[in-house]
């Protein structure tokens, strides 16, 4: 008789995700190195109350098509605990839009959310709509420039 957890490795999430269950709200890639966040920053910006929200599109060759979002508060901001709080929030409202069904973010792109001390303040809906306007800012000016 064999019990769970000798030789075998159980698998803790399903094969496939199931739509409408939280397993099926992908983690988006995460950019890490300074350059990709000094990148970022020589693209556009939208400023919110809670956030400034930076995009730049990537060149063919940079890298794999899905979007990248950083994270960066800073120190002007408060405490590691402020910081880390703000980076939390801003983490969960990319998490929550960033992959699901009515994503308005754009392949190949890098995105950075610079917090603000305002987004501890502010409610979270008020943050999630927020960012949703900022990423359609963000890209009704990219097409303008295209034109």
């Amino acid at each position: 008789m064999s019990r769970p957890g000798d030789g075998e490795i159980e698998s803790r999430r399903p094969s496939a995700p199931v739509e409408g269950d939280a397993i099926s709200l992908l983690r988006p890639e995460r950019l890490k190195k300074r350059a990709e966040f000094l990148a970022a920053a020589k693209g556009r910006r939208q400023h919110q109350r809670g956030f400034v929200l930076q995009a730049r599109s990537r060149a063919q060759g940079e890298g794999g098509s899905a979007p990248r979002f950083g994270f960066t508060v800073t120190k002007k901001t408060g405490n590691s605990v402020v910081r880390n709080r703000i980076r939390r929030r801003l983490r969960e409202i990319v998490r929550l839009h960033a992959a699901g069904a009515g994503a308005r973010t754009k392949p190949g792109t890098d995105y950075v959310l610079v917090g603000r001390i305002e987004a501890l303040t502010t409610s979270f809906d008020e943050l999630r709509g927020e960012f949703l306007r900022a990423l359609q800012k963000i890209h009704s000016a990219e097409r303008k420039s295209d034109r």
